[in-house]
C-alpha cells in the first residue's frame, strides 16, 4: 500500500513558549441539556485478536472497525454487524465512508506478507492489484469513488471500477468537484508529470501535484514545479514563483470566485489570496473561508507562538491552534486554543472555560449556539453554550457534535467498560 505523497514542504506547528491568551469569554446563561444514549455497538473486546482502530462517519451516526477473531478471517464490523467479505488482513487506516456516510470502503489483503490488495466498496470486493495508494476519493455527492492502482510497472486511476488509461507513475488523492461530473489527477509518463483531468493530460512539469476544483467545477488548480521554484497554475495560468508552497492547502471559497493558498519566500510564509500576498510568518497554512466567501482566515506562526489570522487581523497567541470553524451565517468564528496545556475554545475572539482537551466546535444552524467535546479528569463531556452533558469515557478520533436543529444535536461516543459505541442525542432547553 502506497500513502500520497507530500511533495511540498507543509507548515510545522509543533510550537512552545510563553503566549498571550484571548479574554475569557463573558458570562451568560447557560442552557438545559437533556442528553439520552443508545448503544450503536457491542466491542466485546475480550474476543479480538488486537484492539481494534475504529472510524466513525462523518454524520456521526455510525461506526466502523476491523474484527479479527482468533483464527478466523478479518472482517469489518458496520454498526456491530459483519459487513463485506472475511480476509486474509485489513490495511490500517484504510476505513473510508463516503461524505453522506451511506458508504464504506477499505483496502483488504495481507500487508505483513505483501500479498496483492484490492478494494472493498459497498460490501463487494473489486479487482485485486499489486499496490493501492491511499487516501481513496469518494466524490463530494458521494456517487462517484476512484483510486489509483499499480499492476506490475503501470499505474492506471480508478473510477467506480473501470480502470483509465496507463501511466508509469501517479499520484494521489484523486479530485472531484462537488457534483462528481470532473475529475482530475496527477501522472508521470516518460520522466515528466502532470495533470490529467477528465481524461484530458495538462502541460508536463518536473512536478504536478493536488490538483483541486472549484466547488461548481468550472475552475482548476494545482501545484508545480520546474528546477528548484514552486508555482501554482490556475485556470490553466501559471501563477508567481515561490521557493515553496503548501500544495495541499490549495483552497477555493464556496462560490468558487476566490482563491488562496500559502506560500514560502527565503525565511517567510505567508498566504496569497487572489494574487494579493498577505502578512510574512514563520509558517502559515490551512486557509479557510467562511461560507458566504467574504471572510478569509488561516493559522499562522510568529516567534514561536500561534495566531489565527481573520480578515488580516492576527487574534491571541497560543501553543496550539485548531478546528478553523465559522458559522453558517459567516459572522462568527471560532476555534480550539492550547496555553500552558489546557485547551480552550475561542469564539468571537472570547476564550472559553479551560479543559484537558477540546475537539471540534460545532455552530448551530442559526449560528446563535456553539457545541464542542471537552476532557475534564479524563472524561469527556458535550459542551454547548457552556453547558456540560454527563462524562463520558472517550472519544473517536473524529467525533464531533452535528446539530440536527437550533436546538437539537447528536454525536457518537465511547462509554462503559468495554468503550463501546454510544448515539448521544442533546435536547437544548432554556431554563
Amino acid at each position: 500500500m502506497r500513502s500520497a505523497p507530500v511533495l511540498f514542504l507543509a507548515a510545522l506547528f509543533t510550537l512552545a513558549g510563553i503566549c498571550v491568551q484571548a479574554p475569557a469569554a463573558e458570562t451568560a446563561a447557560k442552557p438545559r441539556l437533556i442528553a439520552t444514549e443508545t448503544c450503536v455497538t457491542q466491542m466485546h473486546t475480550g474476543n479480538l485478536s488486537r484492539g481494534p482502530q475504529m472510524v466513525v462517519s462523518p454524520d456521526n451516526r455510525h461506526e466502523a472497525h476491523p474484527v479479527a477473531p482468533f483464527g478466523k478471517p478479518m472482517v469489518v464490523a458496520l454498526d456491530g454487524q459483519a459487513y463485506g467479505p472475511g480476509c486474509q488482513g485489513l490495511y490500517d487506516g484504510t476505513i473510508t465512508f463516503s461524505p453522506d456516510s451511506k458508504r464504506l470502503a477499505y483496502l483488504a489483503g495481507a500487508p505483513q506478507k505483501g500479498a496483492r490488495q484490492s478494494v472493498i466498496l459497498d460490501g463487494v470486493e473489486g479487482k485485486q492489484y499489486d499496490d493501492v495508494a491511499i487516501p481513496f476519493s469518494f466524490s463530494p455527492n458521494s456517487k462517484h469513488f476512484a483510486y489509483l492502482a499499480r499492476k506490475g510497472k503501470v499505474w492506471v486511476a480508478v473510477l467506480d471500477g473501470v480502470e483509465m488509461k496507463e501511466y508509469e507513475d501517479t499520484a494521489g488523492p484523486v479530485a472531484f468537484d462537488d457534483e462528481g461530473r470532473r475529475m482530475a489527477y496527477s501522472a508521470k509518463a516518460e520522466g515528466k508529470w502532470f495533470i490529467v483531468a477528465d481524461g484530458q493530460e495538462g502541460d508536463r512539469y518536473d512536478l504536478a501535484v493536488y490538483p483541486v476544483f472549484s466547488p461548481d467545477g468550472k475552475r482548476l488548480a494545482f501545484a508545480a514545479k520546474i528546477g528548484d521554484k514552486c508555482f501554482v497554475v490556475l485556470d490553466g495560468e501559471r501563477q508567481q514563483e515561490y521557493d515553496d508552497l503548501s500544495a495541499v492547502s490549495l483552497t477555493f471559497s464556496p462560490d468558487g470566485k476566490r482563491f488562496s493558498y500559502p506560500a514560502k519566500r527565503g525565511e517567510s510564509w505567508f498566504v496569497n489570496a487572489d494574487g494579493v500576498e498577505g502578512a510574512a510568518y514563520h509558517a502559515a497554512a490551512h486557509p479557510v473561508y467562511s461560507p458566504d466567501s467574504a471572510r478569509l482566515a488561516y493559522h499562522a506562526v510568529r516567534d514561536g507562538k500561534m495566531i489565527i489570522v481573520a480578515d488580516g487581523v492576527e487574534g491571541a497567541a497560543y501553543e496550539r491552534a485548531s478546528w478553523l470553524t465559522f458559522s453558517p451565517d459567516s459572522r462568527r468564528l471560532a476555534y480550539v486554543a492550547t496555553l500552558g496545556g489546557k485547551s480552550s475554545v475561542v469564539v468571537d475572539g472570547f476564550a472559553g472555560p479551560e479543559y484537558e482537551a477540546a475537539l471540534a466546535p460545532a455552530f448551530s444552524p442559526d449560528s446563535h449556539r456553539l457545541a464542542y467535546l471537552g476532557k475534564r479528569d479524563g472524561k469527556w463531556m458535550v459542551v454547548v453554550d457552556g453547558a456540560e452533558t454527563k462524562p463520558y469515557d472517550g472519544v473517536f478520533w473524529n467525533t464531533r457534535p452535528v446539530f440536527d436543529s437550533p436546538d437539537r444535536l447528536h454525536t457518537l461516543v465511547r462509554f462503559g467498560p468495554d468503550l463501546d459505541a454510544y448515539l448521544v442525542n442533546v435536547e437544548i432547553a432554556e431554563d
